[in-house]
């Protein structure tokens, strides 16, 4: 493998790639939507703006991972299908004239309703913006928003170069907003920390390149981790596993090895109780020997089945899939790793652990749920020294204190299911409130539920602040679009 990259992302952003609006309807915003939508299709044509009756309609309105985020919950005025960054523009123009609800999606797997599709406003879809490009000359890999890794992937791996890109081969790149957490990040920390430049379009259509040393400096740290609010641009052997992974993400110094641990509860239909799986998927960039040192914790405890081989880093992308038209919601927490397997130390893990089979216990049976899953990914301190000593990014966790474990709850609910049932909501306000969280390290914000502000967990959360009231000083993203809470 030749190397692994700096990375350019090439146009747009308005207010995020996850982002999005779901505002409630009025018929004030409906009347603006139409209005703007009509000035668009005047300006762009009928191809690149489409209403209701237009070819490509449907499919941009249910191009989200998320049933959620498809119709009937959402039915867009109009969509711009931007073939550039000047279509973009022009589209973000008009939206910031009229004061018309936006949304914005790329690869469209935020499970967070309205983050990426809007009932009255305007959605502006990336779906034909999906270039990939290398540079051997800069080593430098240019990437348009509409791409996803899987396929990113696919164009690069020829090159010899593998972009420090999601995990899924079906994220977009709006995992880069988030920080993104790839299996390169130990070596080569959160996916946006390779970024090189961002060509950004502000909420008022104006274009502006960002890089770590230009005018726009601050926009471009405040973009890697901040994201949609500037621009486009996470049984006795279960406890082993607890006490493992709290260990590796205190300790692990090899940067060559990643890791993540899954539980996952679907009902059973034949018993009427719950199946539960556990996984422990490992990666490792060399040897066996290195591999089985690394993981040495993990691998002498006791498992059921494995499967080990040697695999590229397009087929690692490929290996992780997740079903599609499902309702999704998220919850994120974190816990600091420790330096020892001591009780006292996991028990925080433990507890998460609890609070996850006894909602299983509880939710599963009422026949609305198609699984439930509990992710635990690593962030190694190599992770966090990375990202510093490329300049820092928005998400700055504590320097010193060992690495952490980013934990995500799923609820993916079964097809046909478009709203999250009352008393399952109920249930997940109680495990949000329960779940522990350790104090001063910050949320993934890719993974968050809507309530929770995972800005306020950032290291430099007043830089982040700054850095967006200066970008967006009427605060129109925040206004129009639904997105992150907290600035």
């Amino acid at each position: 493998m030749k190397g692994f990259f700096k990375l350019v992302v090439q146009s747009a952003v308005l207010g995020s790639v996850l982002t999005s609006v779901a505002l409630a309807q009025n018929s004030t915003q409906a009347r603006i939507a139409t209005t703007t939508c009509s000035q668009l299709q005047s300006s762009l044509g009928s191809v690149i703006v489409q209403t209701t009756s237009g070819p490509d309609y449907t499919l941009g309105a249910n191009s989200a991972w998320s049933s959620f985020n498809t119709e009937p919950n959402f039915q867009p005025t109009c969509i711009v299908f931007a073939n550039s960054t000047e279509h973009v523009q022009v589209a973000m123009k008009a939206i910031y004239k009229n004061q018309a609800n936006y949304a914005v999606q790329a690869g469209g797997h935020s499970g967070m309703p309205g983050w990426n599709n809007v009932q009255d406003g305007v959605l502006i879809s990336f779906k034909n913006m999906n270039v990939t490009t290398y540079n051997a000359t800069t080593d430098t890999i240019t990437m348009q928003p509409g791409i996803k890794w899987g396929n990113a992937s696919g164009i690069l791996e020829p090159f010899g170069v593998s972009p420090v890109g999601g995990r899924y081969a079906d994220v977009g790149t709006g995992l880069l907003l988030g920080g993104g957490l790839s299996f390169l990040s130990p070596a080569f920390g959160y996916a946006c920390d390779t970024f090189v430049s961002l060509d950004v379009v502000l909420v008022n259509g104006t274009l502006v390149t960002a890089t770590v040393d230009n005018e726009y400096a601050d926009l471009f740290k405040a973009l890697k981790g901040g994201a949609s609010r500037f621009g486009i641009y996470p049984n006795s052997s279960s406890i082993a596993l607890l006490e493992a992974i709290s260990e590796f993400a205190f300790n692990a110094s090899d940067t060559n090895g990643v890791t993540a641990l899954a539980w996952q509860t679907t009902p059973n239909a034949t018993t009427g109780g719950i199946n539960i799986v556990a996984e422990a998927f490992f990666f490792y960039n060399g040897t066996e020997e290195m591999f089985n040192k690394t993981f040495a914790s993990f691998l002498a405890i006791p498992f059921a089945k494995a499967s080990l081989n040697r695999q590229s880093y397009i087929d690692m992308v490929d290996l992780l899939s997740e079903p599609r038209e499902l309702g999704d919601t998220f919850i994120n927490s974190v816990l600091v790793g420790s330096p020892s397997q001591t009780p006292t130390a996991v028990a925080p893990y433990v507890e998460t652990f609890q609070l996850f089979n006894e909602f299983s216990a509880t939710y599963l049976p009422s026949g609305d749920i198609n699984y439930l899953f509990l992710l635990i990914t690593p962030v190694l301190p190599s992770q966090i020294a990375y990202g510093y000593e490329r300049g820092g990014n928005a998400i700055q966790p504590p320097v010193g204190k060992g690495g952490y474990n980013v934990f995500c709850f799923q609820v993916a609910l079964n097809e046909g299911i478009n709203v999250t049932p009352p008393a399952l909501q109920a249930g997940r306000e109680v495990f949000l409130k329960d779940v522990p969280n350790t104090p001063g390290f910050p949320l993934f914000i890719s993974e968050i539920d809507a309530t929770q502000n995972a800005y306020a967990t950032y290291g430099d959360f007043e830089f982040v602040k700054k850095t967006y009231a200066k970008y967006d000083p009427t605060r129109f993203n925040v206004r129009h679009t639904v997105g992150p809470v907290g600035l």
